[in-house]
């Protein structure tokens, strides 16, 4: 019975040994705490069998002394060695969230010393039997030493306590768990073993111990990416939690791999996962001391110690040619699409949350930018907490919240009015300052709140034309995004709002750009057609900008085409040509289109447009953007 301890720690790292590998897909991907646990429990292992032989050793007559000696000398040194190992587990685990080296360097000397003086004492035993030896007989007798053992676990015990003590602040509740479960369960084991010394605890005392560490730690399987085994999100979060209080310098690399679905597309999703797998094994040993992230779908993230702009730019270099050079998979060679945004925190307070939404926000802008890398800094952190205020401005859209509905006349060249006007969204600060339309829309577009904007918008123009008779025969064009055009529901609800308002429907025009018509054509098109039927009518807004496709023009229903400023404007040498502007204008006359000229900024500019023979124009020469007052003051002053 006095080996039992040894068989029960056999079991218990069979059990672990198996579940251990079965949490991961390749024995290839280990972390260092994977790799020191690992040691440590195959080293229990290994104790405990040495244990099991010097026993069977001891119950033979026919074994010589040497024998006998040279079997207990390595069982006690194993012994040693797999409570290093584990001490050496904990001490990077209190550490993981902070760079002090010199508690690291602590810990190294503090374990080497121990492992010294021990390994020194069981080479003077084999002469003076301090700790154990053999009578002739080949009986085994402890030493006045024979508990070194229990104590140098103990001293280490101690020293990983101390040292979670001195970093309590960036240590885990994990760790803390774990240090209030381990620490009475050793000494109450060597209390065992002084009172009733024939039984063995040594093996059971570290299988116990493992199992702790991997209940703990390894055997988690939340926090882990299902496919690449990676940290996920949660942990990126926990991490970044953990580091900012520390106020040590780190650094974030959040990559996206654009291209992923093309690649599924292309090979097949098996094919796909392996990719990502092999992507994701090769970002975790790219960069040394590196936590890397699966965030999620195709974006990682790699967290690193940030020591100096050198060395930084040294990792950054080092990514950005492990991303241009792709991966090899099989015999196929992938190219990686790919967008890198870089951030270095240096004793900053903000919270991880914030953190990722600045490099997802960086992410974004080099996709704008039509960029490979951007790296964040100081006005990032701005522009991410104006973004944010935005948002939550745009959760309430009326007059109450800034939000205002401006116009901007049309001038209409063969009667000489302002025959139409375009409607255009205003937000104000609650000190009255106007924030930019270019500013607030993208966000709007992005959060998904630019339908409430437009709907806003329509309520206010029918409001507006319903309370002022005086611009009866005064239509008015407002923005639609084509995405709004196609929800469902949308025609009802258009229509039964201008109906509510009493006004003519032809008074009431849609505009959107031509690049929103291409991506969904054929849903357009009915929507445009019926809606035509119904008596309203469609502009096509900024024509001339990227790409025109004539061909759409002919199959969707549109009455008015709007010529973008940059037909209107001189060329950049400041010579007037105005060559396009009028070929395009008598091929839209040719098809029976009305044909308004943007961007007329000087009276110069209105004459050779006007010349040039377009029907409407449109620009700041003849009249600005203005609230409702303003307007209808405006049009008392220009009747004709």
């Amino acid at each position: 019975m006095i080996f039992i301890g040894d068989y029960f720690a056999l079991g218990l790292v069979f059990v672990l040994v198996l579940f251990f590998f079965d949490s991961k897909i390749s024995v290839r991907y280990m972390t260092v705490y994977s790799k020191l646990f690992i040691s440590a429990l195959l080293m229990t292992a290994i104790t405990a069998l040495m244990d099991l032989f010097s026993g069977y050793l001891m119950q033979r007559s026919d074994v010589p002394l040497w024998l006998h000696m040279l079997a207990n000398t390595l069982f006690f040194i194993t012994a040693i060695v797999t409570t290093s190992l584990l001490a050496l587990y904990l001490f990077r685990r209190i550490l993981q969230h902070t760079h002090r080296r010199h508690c690291m360097l602590r810990a190294y000397i503090g374990l080497s010393i121990m492992f010294a003086v021990y390994m020194i004492l069981m080479l003077i035993n084999l002469k003076t039997g301090w700790i154990f030896y053999f009578q002739e007989s080949g009986v085994y007798c402890r030493g006045p030493l024979n508990s070194l053992g229990y104590i140098i676990t103990l001293l280490q015990l101690v020293l990983v306590i101390v040292c979670f003590v001195q970093n309590r602040q960036t240590s885990t509740n994990s760790m803390r768990h774990v240090l209030v479960m381990i620490s009475p369960v050793i000494p109450l084991c060597a209390m065992i073993h002084v009172l009733h010394p024939d039984i063995m605890l040594n093996s059971f005392i570290l299988a116990l111990v493992d199992t702790v560490l991997f209940l703990t730690f390894q055997g988690q399987r939340q926090g882990v990416h299902s496919l690449t085994q990676l940290n996920d999100r949660h942990r990126f979060f926990s991490e970044i939690s953990h580091r900012i209080p520390a106020k040590e310098p780190f650094q974030v690399f959040l990559i996206h791999v654009k291209n992923y679905g093309a690649i599924n597309q292309k090979y097949g999703n098996k094919f796909g996962d392996e990719i990502l797998y092999q992507f994701a094994l090769s970002l975790e040993k790219l960069l040394s001391g590196g936590m890397t992230f699966h965030m999620n779908g195709t974006v990682f993230a790699v967290v690193l110690r940030y020591t100096s702009q050198s060395t930084s730019e040294k990792q950054c270099g080092t990514l950005l040619h492990f991303l241009e050079k792709g991966i090899q998979c099989a015999e196929h060679q992938i190219d990686l699409d790919y967008f890198v945004a870089h951030y270095v925190s240096e004793d900053e307070e903000q919270s991880g949350t914030d953190l990722y939404e600045m490099l997802e926000y960086a992410v974004h802008k080099t996709q704008q930018q039509n960029l490979r890398y951007i790296r964040c800094g100081y006005n990032d952190t701005l522009e991410v907490r104006r973004r944010r205020y935005l948002i939550e401005r745009l959760q309430t859209i009326d007059r109450e919240h800034g939000f205002d509905v401006w116009y901007q006349p049309t001038k209409c060249l063969s009667t000489g009015k302002f025959c139409s006007m375009e409607a255009l969204i205003r937000l104000h600060e609650p000190d009255g300052k106007m924030i930019s339309p270019g500013e607030f829309i993208p966000v709007a577009e992005q959060t998904g709140q630019i339908s409430s904007v437009t709907w806003f918008v329509l309520e206010e123009i029918c409001n507006m034309l319903k309370s002022h008779s005086e611009l009866d025969g005064v239509s008015v064009s407002l923005n639609m995004p084509q995405t709004q055009l196609l929800e469902k529901g949308f025609i009802p609800r258009f229509t039964a709002t201008v109906d509510r308002a009493g006004i003519d429907r032809r008074r009431i025009c849609i505009e959107f750009t031509e690049r929103a018509i291409l991506e969904n054509f054929r849903q357009t098109q009915s929507v445009m057609e019926e809606l035509t039927q119904s008596g309203f009518r469609f502009f096509l807004d900024d024509f001339g900008v990227n790409y025109s496709n004539f061909n759409c023009l002919l199959q969707l229903p549109f009455q008015v085409i709007k010529l973008d400023s940059c037909l209107v404007h001189p060329d950049k040498d400041g010579n007037p040509d105005y060559t396009t502007l009028q070929t395009l204008t008598e091929l839209f006359h040719a098809m029976n289109l009305v044909v308004i000229a943007e961007g007329a900024e000087t009276q110069e500019d209105v004459q050779n447009l006007a010349r040039h023979g377009v029907d409407r124009i449109q620009g700041f020469a003849l009249a600005r953007p203005m609230p409702t007052d303003k307007l209808l003051e405006f049009y008392v002053q220009h009747p004709n």
